[in-house]
C-alpha cells in the first residue's frame, strides 16, 4: 500500500503510522519525535545478528582488545563536541605533536548497534578522501572495547549557525553577500556529495547542522552514521540501500522517499535533500515544518511555493531538486552543482533581467489593464526603454541568459501587438525589425497592417490631393490681381466708348473694330494668364476659373462673327455680350458662389440694354463693375495673404543667393 496527500486526510495518526510500517512500540517516540524535533535524525533499527557480515566486523575488530588500544599515544583533553550518541574530545596525537579530534561513544550508549553506526562513520569517511569530508587519521577500540575514531580536528562551527546570521558570516569569513557565501557552501557540499555516490555511498542525513564550516571558510560533510551503500558491499560495512525500508534521516528535509515503504532510496534521494538545504537558504526554514501529519503532508506533496523576492532561477532549481517523484529531479548532485554555479557565474545578469523582468510585468498589467492604447503610449514606452536596456544589458553580461533573451522578445512583442491594436503598422514594424525570428502569427499581422496602410495613405494622399485641388486660396492673389485688370479695363473702356458715341451718334463704326478689340482682350488676358500661370494652373479651382474665362472670351468673339454674319448692328451686339458673360460667370460662380450676384448684374445688364440700347455702355460698365466688386470681396485677403507674399519673396532671394554661391564655387 501506498500513502499519498489524499489519503493522508482522512487517515488516523495510528493508520499512518502502520502505513509507514513503524513498530507500534515506537510509534509514540517517533510522532513526538517529528514534531517536536523535526530537525533530530531519526536513526534506523540496528540488528545485528550472529549471521550478519556487520557481526563478523565486529567480531574481527574485537580482536585489538589484547592490545592496549589507540588511546596509549593519545592525551585527552577536553570536550569539544556531543551529539546523541557520541561524544568528541579535543587531544593531541603525541606520535606527530598535533590536535586532533577523538570520537567515542557515551558511556550509555555502548552496544553492538551504537558501535557499529559509529564505525560505519568511520569507514565511509576513511573511504571517501576528499576535501569536503573530514579525514579519519585512525580507527580502533580503546581498552574497554569501545569504538574510537581519530579525526582532523576542524575550528569552526556548523554551518546553521551561520547560514541565516549575515553579520557573523561577515565577521568570520568576510562574506559581504550571504546568499552568495551559503551558495558557494552548497556546491562544495555538492562536490563531497558527488564523490560519495561516485564511490556508491549515499548519505541520506545531509543538513547544515552536519556541515562544518572552519575557520578559514573550509567545508566539510560530517556524520555519515546512517549512510548506506548503492552497490552491495563486499564487506558488510554498509547496509544496501535498496533494502532500507523504515524510516530514516531528518524529518523537516526528508524526501518522499525516505518515509519507509514509499520508495527506493537512490542518488536522487541525495538530490533531494540538497534542494531542501537550498530552500533553507531561500526561505529561512526548512521545507518541511508544523505538526506530525503537517510534516508527513509537507513530504509527500514536495510542492513549495516562493516569495517575489526569491530569485526566479534559484527557485526553479529548488523545485526541480525538491520534486515529488524522482524521475523528476536532477540526475546528480553534479548536475545541481553545475546548475548553482551557472547560477553564481550569471547572477549578476540575472539580477539585472529580474528587475527588467518587473518592468515587462508593469508593461503587461499596463496594457490588459487601459482600454484607450493612446492613453498608455508614453507610459508603455517608458517602461519598455527600461526593460529593453535592462535585458540588453544582460545579455551583453551572459549572452546565455535565456531569462533576458526570453524576456526581451516579449516585451518586443507586447509592443508590436500595442502599436497594432492602436492602427500604427509603421511602429509596430520597427519594433518587430528588433526581433531575429519574428512569430509568423505576428509577422503577418504586422504585414497586413502595413498594406492597409499603405493603402490607406494613398487613399489620404488622393484625398489631400482633391483637398488642396479645391482649396480656393491657393493663387488667391494671382486671380484677384488678374481679374482686377480685366475688370478695371472692361469697367473703363465702354465708358470711353460712350463717351466718343455720344460725340458721333450718326457715326456706325465697322464689324472689324469688334473684332479687334476683342482680340486685344483676349491678347491681354493671355499674357496675364501666362504671367500668373504658376498660381493659376495650380489648382482645380484655379483651372476652372481660367478656362471659364478663356471660354467666355472665345464665345464673345464666335458671338461677333455669327451676328456680323446674320448682319446684326454692333449695338445689339453688345447687349449679347453681357448675356455671354452672364452665362459664362454661371460656370465661375458654381465654383465660387461668391460671384453669383456678378451672374444678376450682367443678366439684368442685358435686359436692360434691350430695354435701353442708348444705356449699353454706361449698363457693361456697370455689370463689369460689379463682377470685380464681387470677386474683391470672394478673395481679396491682404492680411492674410501679406504675410506669405513676403515669405515667398524672401524664399526666392534666398534661392537666387544659394545659385550665385553655387556658381561661383
Amino acid at each position: 500500500m501506498t500513502l499519498d496527500a489524499t489519503m493522508l486526510a482522512t487517515m488516523s495518526d495510528d493508520e499512518v503510522l502502520r502505513t509507514l510500517r513503524i513498530d507500534p512500540a515506537d510509534v509514540t517516540n517517533f510522532a513526538e519525535t517529528m514534531a517536536q524535533n523535526p530537525h533530530s535524525t531519526i536513526e534506523p533499527p540496528q540488528r545485528i545478528s550472529a549471521d550478519t557480515q556487520g557481526r563478523r566486523v565486529l567480531d574481527g575488530l574485537g580482536q585489538q582488545l589484547g592490545h592496549h588500544g589507540i588511546t596509549s599515544g593519545l592525551d585527552m583533553e577536553k570536550t569539544i563536541g556531543e551529539g546523541g550518541m557520541g561524544i568528541v574530545r579535543l587531544a593531541t596525537q603525541r606520535s606527530l605533536g598535533r590536535k586532533v579530534a577523538v570520537k567515542t561513544l557515551r558511556a550509555n550508549l555502548k552496544s553492538d548497534a551504537a558501535t557499529l553506526r559509529l564505525l560505519r562513520e568511520a569507514w565511509v569517511t576513511g573511504t571517501l578522501e576528499h576535501p569536503n569530508i573530514v579525514p579519519v587519521y585512525d580507527l580502533g577500540l580503546d581498552e574497554s572495547g569501545s569504538p574510537i575514531i581519530v579525526l582532523k580536528r576542524i575550528e569552526g562551527v556548523e554551518w546553521g549557525e551561520v547560514m541565516k546570521d549575515a553579520e557573523k558570516a561577515q565577521q568570520r569569513y568576510g562574506a559581504a553577500d550571504l546568499l552568495e557565501h551559503n551558495l558557494r557552501i552548497l556546491v562544495q557540499l555538492c562536490n563531497a556529495v558527488s564523490l560519495a555516490h561516485a564511490r556508491g555511498v549515499l548519505h541520506r542525513d545531509l543538513k547544515p547542522e552536519n556541515v562544518m564550516i572552519g575557520s578559514f571558510g573550509e567545508v566539510y560533510l560530517v556524520d555519515w552514521g546512517i549512510a548506506v551503500s548503492l552497490v552491495p558491499d563486499p564487506l558488510g560495512r554498509l547496509p544496501l540501500a535498496a533494502d532500507q525500508k523504515e524510516i530514516a534521516g531528518t524529518p523537516c528535509y526528508m524526501a518522499p522517499e525516505m518515509l519507509g515503504a514509499l520508495g527506493t532510496l537512490t542518488e536522487r534521494t541525495d538530490v533531494y535533500l540538497l534542494g531542501a538545504i537550498l530552500h533553507e537558504i531561500l526561505t529561512g526554514q526548512p521545507p518541511h515544518m508544523g505538526t506530525f501529519r503537517q510534516i508527513i503532508g509537507s513530504i509527500l506533496m514536495s510542492t513549495f511555493v516562493y516569495d517575489a523576492d526569491v530569485p526566479r532561477e534559484l527557485a526553479d532549481i529548488a523545485t526541480r531538486a525538491m520534486s515529488q517523484k524522482a524521475e523528476n529531479r536532477f540526475a546528480s548532485a553534479e548536475e545541481l552543482r553545475l546548475r548553482l554555479e551557472w547560477y553564481l557565474r550569471h547572477r549578476g545578469s540575472l539580477a539585472i533581467s529580474a528587475e527588467a523582468s518587473r518592468r515587462l510585468d508593469d508593461m503587461k498589467a499596463l496594457v490588459d489593464g487601459t482600454p484607450s492604447a493612446d492613453a498608455v503610449h508614453d507610459q508603455l514606452y517608458h517602461l519598455f526603454a527600461e526593460c529593453r536596456f535592462g535585458f540588453r544589458q544582460a545579455l551583453r553580461e551572459s549572452s546565455d541568459n535565456e531569462t533576458a533573451r526570453l524576456g526581451l522578445r516579449r516585451a518586443i512583442e507586447i509592443v508590436v501587438r500595442f502599436e497594432l491594436d492602436r492602427g500604427a503598422a509603421e511602429a509596430a514594424a520597427g519594433a518587430l525589425a528588433e526581433l531575429e525570428d519574428a512569430p509568423p502569427e505576428l509577422a503577418a499581422r504586422v504585414n497586413d497592417a502595413l498594406k492597409a496602410r499603405v493603402a490607406e495613405k494613398k487613399k489620404m494622399e488622393r484625398l489631400d490631393r482633391l483637398d488642396a485641388d479645391l482649396d480656393p486660396t491657393i493663387g488667391r492673389r494671382t486671380r484677384v490681381s488678374v481679374t482686377a485688370m480685366l475688370g478695371v479695363m472692361w469697367t473703363v473702356i465702354p465708358q470711353v466708348v460712350g463717351r466718343v458715341e455720344m460725340r458721333h451718334p450718326d457715326h456706325d463704326y465697322p464689324h472689324w473694330i469688334m473684332y479687334a478689340w476683342s482680340s486685344i482682350v483676349i491678347l491681354i488676358g493671355a499674357l496675364l494668364v501666362r504671367w500668373g500661370r504658376e498660381s493659376l494652373t495650380k489648382t482645380s479651382v484655379n483651372r476652372r476659373i481660367v478656362a471659364t474665362g478663356m471660354v467666355a472670351f472665345a464665345a464673345q468673339l464666335t458671338l461677333e462673327v455669327g451676328c456680323h454674319l446674320l448682319r446684326l448692328s454692333p449695338h445689339a451686339i453688345v447687349a449679347l455680350h453681357m448675356l455671354v458673360w452672364g452665362t459664362a460667370m454661371s460656370a465661375a460662380a458654381a465654383v465660387e458662389p461668391r460671384l453669383w450676384i456678378s451672374v444678376a448684374g450682367f443678366f439684368a445688364a442685358f435686359l436692360l440694354t434691350c430695354a435701353f440700347p442708348e444705356r449699353r455702355w454706361d449698363l457693361m460698365s456697370a455689370s463689369t463693375l460689379i463682377l470685380l466688386l464681387a470677386v474683391l470681396r470672394a478673395w481679396w485677403r491682404p492680411v492674410e495673404d501679406r504675410p506669405r507674399f513676403v515669405e515667398r519673396m524672401h524664399a526666392e532671394r534666398r534661392a537666387r543667393e544659394e545659385a550665385a554661391r553655387r556658381k561661383a564655387l
